[in-house]
């Protein structure tokens, strides 16, 4: 008990402490901290700075009792993001719209794709061990076309831009971005996880089914269920169990079916009426970041051990340079084309760059299912932290020319 509370005191607290204190709020947004934080902690940081101290504050047994929080806090997570997930967003934004925001996911995801199949030549350990090669290839394209929607919106209110033209392109991007990412998902976690072809056709068709029974069951019925709150704007106790139990029960429905709970956890998150999510967000979505997720953070850290003999710093190298100028090239040159300035659509491609903690959920789904081992894991998140950090000063640059 006492190990863990000195692990929860200090994962929480000094994060944030960095930055608020140390004035590094007015450069990145705190979830790069705390990555930086977790990997620090791990073992390429403390771990190898200090093994004897290292051990003693993260023996083996003390690592099972974060599980539960793990994920605790990556399931309430993949639900905030598909409470953020709003359709009517897209409404009257027109093809000029479509256009950038299907390319911010498209190209990216078939550089990143190409990436794979580099990797696969330099550095094959960096595949799960009896990972199809087509399965790595396509984790890592999907990997590189993620765009963070809740960091990135995080990013957008601390440069006071989510309420311009920008913000709200670069909002509507990730939010395609995000509705692709987990469609693309549940289909490789499905085909990856089948085994032979006619096991791997009924996980997809399984998770189809799942998707039409929560949009046009479970909305409907969420619908009727809040129509108090939507009229009033808040929600109450009973509320808040619904959606608890509701979120856990879509999450195993999903783990049983043959995917992964957070694939659940988004999916139910996005049915919930918006103006009940809106609330739900206000509430709790602090919670969720600065309590709940340094967990993660830690788990993340724990599992990364970053060597450049071990290859890690190729799958880094490749992943991140094919991130930047992909999703750089696929927002900026479509945006330049509509007529927007170059410092605007510069700004765009920083923008959807960043990878926040969506894609530390992605690769932790790709490395549980073996599709990734510890040595692209490692790599990736790596690339991850980087993007992550370069989005905001990225796109202050180019504002300010």
């Amino acid at each position: 008990m006492a190990l863990f509370l000195l692990h929860a005191s200090i994962i929480i607290g000094l994060p944030f402490a960095l930055w608020r204190l140390g004035g590094l709020r007015h450069w990145v947004p705190l979830v790069v901290v705390q990555i930086a934080f977790g990997l620090a902690l791990g073992p390429s940081g403390l771990g190898r700075l200090a093994p004897e101290l290292w051990a003693g504050l993260f023996p083996p047994l003390s690592l099972t009792a974060l599980d539960g929080l793990v994920w605790l806090g990556i399931s309430y997570f993949a639900f905030a993001t598909g409470l953020h997930f709003d359709l009517t967003e897209f409404h009257g934004r027109g093809r000029a719209f479509a256009t950038t925001s299907i390319a911010t996911f498209v190209v990216p995801t078939v550089a990143g794709t190409g990436v794979g199949f580099v990797l696969l030549k330099l550095v094959p350990e960096a595949a799960g061990a009896g990972a199809p090669d087509w399965a790595f290839t396509l984790g890592v394209g999907i990997a590189v076309g993620v765009t963070a929607l809740p960091v990135l919106a995080a990013i957008l209110r601390e440069m006071h831009m989510h309420k311009t033209r920008l913000g709200a392109e670069a909002l509507g991007c990730a939010a395609v971005n995000d509705a692709a990412l987990w469609v693309m998902m549940a289909a490789l976690l499905a085909l990856a996880g089948g085994g032979d072809a006619w096991r791997a056709a009924s996980l997809l068709a399984l998770a189809i089914a799942y998707g039409v029974a929560l949009w046009f069951g479970a909305r409907p019925l969420l619908a009727r269920l809040f129509h108090h709150a939507e009229i009033h704007g808040r929600i109450n106790e009973r509320d808040v169990v619904v959606l608890s139990v509701g979120l856990f029960a879509s999450a195993l429905v999903s783990e049983l079916i043959g995917l992964h709970a957070v694939v659940g956890a988004f999916a139910f998150g996005a049915v919930v009426p918006k103006a009940v999510a809106r609330d739900v967000l206000e509430k709790f979505e602090s919670f969720l970041m600065v309590v709940l997720l340094p967990f993660f953070f830690i788990a993340i850290g724990l599992k990364t051990e970053f060597t450049v003999a071990s290859g890690a710093g190729t799958v880094f190298a490749w992943t991140f340079v094919a991130s930047v100028t992909a999703k750089m090239a696929s927002a900026a040159l479509p945006a330049r084309a509509q007529g927007w300035a170059w410092p605007d659509a510069l700004a765009l491609g920083s923008l959807v760059g960043c990878k926040g903690l969506m894609e530390l959920v992605v690769l932790t789904l790709l490395l549980d299912k073996g599709i990734l081992s510890g040595i692209g894991f490692s790599g990736m998140v790596l690339m991850a932290l980087a993007t992550t950090a370069l989005a905001r000063p990225l796109a202050g640059l180019f504002l300010r020319r």
